[in-house]
């Protein structure tokens, strides 16, 4: 009985043993790729689950990572079109695309794919920013700066040769822009200097146009004077030919007017709270004599006082306030 339970143990670890060398696991991370005798298949397999094979050395399985992977290149110093040192760093995200391409370049594994990949990126690199001058990648006007443009351009350059040997790139982009302290220093004295000259041409263009506005200010000022003076002339004139038939009317009777003048001489003199004490036969209070009012014709035997001067018949002598 020993003996028979020593043998099953046997075959079932025997079983367990080859299960294990013939059945392997794919998750879903991953993407598998069958090596027969040193020869990798045609077709890798991206389904998770489980597989089987002939126990090696028949046959292997390589598995790649399928996710997407960030590969960051060294910062180096680029010339660009106008002889302008930067120093670039750029990111690129990619993945295995194809396994089997993959591991007919790259069979010692993703390090191989990097470099390779570095390479390409570099080549691709030098080529584009060896075109471009510095004001496509730093300048005060965004129109200028190119940097989106050459990232599309970058990026579909190094998908094309990379697809070559299995990997798909996802992304590409600059990280990080440097200049060195010459150029710094050339770069800023250059934009002060363009600056420096879009302020004169504002400048210029902002003193032409004040000095239109002013032209054509002072020629509707002109405009508005002639016609106000054109109308004070006519109003002048108006009140002359209305002023001389005044006139012509005072001719006719003097004393009318010269007791008019009294009367105007009179308000002006008790326009404030007064008391006065006068002698009413002495001009020009003789107004408020009524004898000497009645002296002086109007056409009707008598002067009315008006009663805008505030002025009462007092008698000979009395008190007027206002």
């Amino acid at each position: 009985m020993k003996n028979i339970g020593t043998i099953l143990a046997a075959i079932f670890l025997g079983v367990v043993l080859l299960l294990y060398m013939c059945t392997f696991q794919v998750r879903s991370t991953e993407v598998a790729i069958k090596v027969t005798w040193g020869k990798p298949a045609n077709e890798a397999i991206t389904e998770p689950g489980l597989g089987f094979k002939w126990p090696a050395p028949i046959q292997s399985v390589v598995k790649y990572d399928k996710r997407i992977r960030i590969l960051e290149d060294r910062t180096e110093e680029t010339s660009t079109k106008d002889r302008k040192n930067i120093l670039l760093t750029t990111y690129t995200l990619w993945r295995v695309a194809d396994a089997a391409k993959f591991h007919t370049n790259f069979p010692n594994g993703v390090e191989d794919a990097k470099n390779k990949l570095l390479t390409t990126i570099g080549t691709h690199k030098l080529a584009v920013i060896g075109n471009r001058n510095l004001r496509e990648f730093i300048s005060t006007n965004p129109e200028n700066r190119k940097m989106k443009e050459m990232e599309k351009i970058l990026q579909s350059a190094i998908a094309k040769d990379s697809l070559a040997y299995g990997v798909e790139i996802v992304g590409f982009g600059f990280k990080k822009l440097g200049l060195s302290p010459a150029v710094t220093t050339s770069i800023f004295e250059q934009m002060r200097s363009n600056e420096e000259k879009e302020a004169a041409k504002y400048l210029a263009e902002g003193e032409a146009t004040a000095s239109e506005i002013i032209a054509k200010a002072t020629a509707a000022e002109q405009r508005i004077l002639a016609a106000a003076h054109q109308k004070v002339a006519e109003i002048e004139a108006n009140a002359q030919s209305v002023v001389s038939g005044y006139y012509s009317e005072f001719e006719k009777h003097p004393e009318l007017r010269i007791f008019l003048d009294k009367l105007r001489t009179n308000a002006s003199a008790l326009q404030t709270r007064t008391t006065i004490i006068l002698d009413t036969t002495t001009p020009p209070w003789d107004v408020f004599d009524e004898q000497a009012r009645q002296r002086i014709p109007d056409g009707g035997g008598r002067v009315t006082l008006p009663l805008s001067t505030g002025i009462e018949d007092g008698g000979k002598s009395g008190e007027s306030q206002e």
